[in-house]
């Protein structure tokens, strides 16, 4: 390789586009933790509500 055709925005650039993927990455997964923390806790609060009409009211259905 010519050390004089050596081009370093190259590099910047495909580091920068590395960088965005990593970042958009962590975003999306944090994301999908926060997702499945809260529809776990959506699910198990109806479990919860249902017994306690069930207890109260007697069976639903």
């Amino acid at each position: 390789m010519d050390p004089s055709s050596f081009d370093p925005t190259a590099f910047g650039l495909l580091g920068l586009v590395i960088g965005l993927i990593v970042y958009l990455a962590f975003i999306a997964l944090s994301v999908w933790i926060a997702y499945v923390i809260i529809k776990a806790a959506v699910r198990n609060g109806l479990r919860e509500h249902t017994l306690w009409l069930e207890q109260r009211r007697g069976p639903l259905r």
